[in-house]
């Protein structure tokens, strides 16, 4: 049976509260009506996606400031690049195995509620972390293990995390609201390793204790966003589960890309960014320590330089009005973020690279929010959850490669080689992009 052919069932939910708007409610009740009309902030004019956005917002920041302290720790407890590099891979690889199974579990089940499991056990993986630390027991050993762990729960919830944003939000609204997601992943990513900076200098004469803290703040904020999901009522159509047992379900997504070149092109360039142009967060710590001479404290402000561009990238692509070409926009952020990581591999002061960590930031995030819009958008809705967990493979399944790949390659020629080393090959892949502009263009692309 084919996959447009599929019996359908809608997933049963609890019942709605009676004050809970439906979309179009949203839309016409007039504080929404307000928020609709500011082009950044017009997906907050829909009840869900605030709890979405919101929630996953303060259990981020949780997470963020727990990987700054646990990238510390590791370098702390090693003092070698390649440590830091495989706790990358470690976190990444499970996506590549389990893609597949996760993008079909979520056409195939309810999402909302595969999330809210998965929070729960990524919140006893941090209070596991914070009794270790505290104890004295935590190795890298413990430290590889409970990576891998939680990478494992994060490659089965990621598609579904993608999956479900055009579920809270009209189609026409789609692309605000995956840059307005964005923007929440990064300024959780601005303001997780401000948090942990904060914390650290407030228990600077016990730094094992304020890591510690660290990861407790992890856990308890994952409260927040289990909350969220507890009340948000997406409308997920839930497609029927024996045909998701079947191996033409497991591939469908694969075939999918193979008939639409410029879907694969996107997933392709994605792959291409995060291999070559992201090694600079794997070897941030070392760069942070041998190259620009910094503290734990100063190793959080470049992080935090990083998301803030990030965050101002997000909100100005939130803005863009939706005549602009969202291809040109990947093209050029390609142009700009290997420039940029060029010149941080020269920089040897503190101010210089945090400037370019903004700059890298902003064009970092312009560009895979708007591979994520081209590919939402082009997708059909039964293969929703299978082709993003295909994207999830390119953007973060790939990512352990890289982060394995150069931080070996760090501890070879050096950190600030080894980011130069894959700035260029970025390069010339804008290059071959700008020189073939069609390739990221649909059929019916103007």
């Amino acid at each position: 049976m084919s996959d447009t052919e599929t019996d359908r069932q809608v997933q049963p939910q609890a019942p709605l509260p009676t004050e809970t708007p439906t979309l179009e409610a949203d839309a016409s009740s007039p504080p929404r009506r307000v928020l609709l009309g500011l082009r950044t902030l017009e997906s907050f004019g829909y009840r869900d996606y605030r709890y979405f956005f919101f929630g996953a917002l303060l259990s981020n920041i949780g997470t963020w400031t727990q990987t700054v302290a646990l990238g510390w720790v590791i370098y702390a407890l090693t003092r070698s690049s390649s440590a830091l590099g495989i706790v990358n891979f470690l976190s990444g690889i499970p996506i590549v195995f389990l893609a597949l199974v996760a993008g079909t579990l979520v056409d195939h089940t309810d999402r909302r509620v595969l999330l809210i499991r998965a929070q729960v056990l990524l919140m006893l993986q941090a209070v596991a972390f914070a009794y270790l630390n505290h104890t004295g027991h935590i190795t890298i050993g413990w430290i590889y293990a409970l990576t891998l762990v939680g990478g494992v729960i994060a490659a089965l919830i990621m598609p579904a995390w993608q999956a479900v944003i055009p579920n809270l939000v009209p189609r026409s609204s789609l692309l605000n609201a995956v840059a307005l997601s964005s923007a929440q992943f990064n300024a959780a990513r601005f303001l997780g390793p401000a948090v942990t900076a904060a914390i650290m200098a407030v228990f600077a004469a016990n730094e094992d204790l304020g890591i510690t803290m660290v990861f407790v703040i992890n856990a308890l904020s994952f409260l927040f966003v289990i909350y969220a999901l507890s009340v948000i009522r997406p409308t997920q159509v839930v497609f029927d589960r024996a045909e998701g047992k079947s191996r033409g379900a497991l591939t469908a997504g694969l075939s999918y890309v193979k008939q639409n070149r410029h879907v694969a092109m996107h997933l392709m360039t994605a792959t291409v960014l995060v291999i070559f142009g992201m090694p600079f967060m794997t070897l941030l710590p070392a760069i942070a320590v041998d190259a620009l001479g910094l503290s734990g404290t100063g190793y959080s402000g470049l992080m935090g330089s990083n998301g803030f561009g990030a965050l101002l990238g997000a909100l100005a692509v939130a803005s863009l009005p939706r005549s602009v070409r969202r291809e040109r926009i990947i093209r050029d952020s390609l142009f700009v973020m290997a420039l940029a990581a060029i010149a941080l591999s020269f920089s040897r002061s503190y101010a210089l690279s945090s400037v370019i960590l903004v700059i890298m930031g902003a064009s970092f995030l312009a560009c895979v929010s708007s591979i994520n819009t081209n590919v939402q958008v082009a997708v059909p809705d039964h293969l929703r959850g299978r082709v993003m967990a295909l994207y999830v493979v390119a953007f973060m399944g790939m990512m352990p490669f890289g982060a394995l790949g150069f931080g070996a390659l760090g501890d070879l020629i050096g950190p600030m080689n080894a980011v130069l080393a894959g700035a260029i090959v970025l390069l010339g892949w804008a290059v071959y992009n700008a020189l073939h502009p069609r390739l990221l263009c649909a059929p019916d692309c103007p």
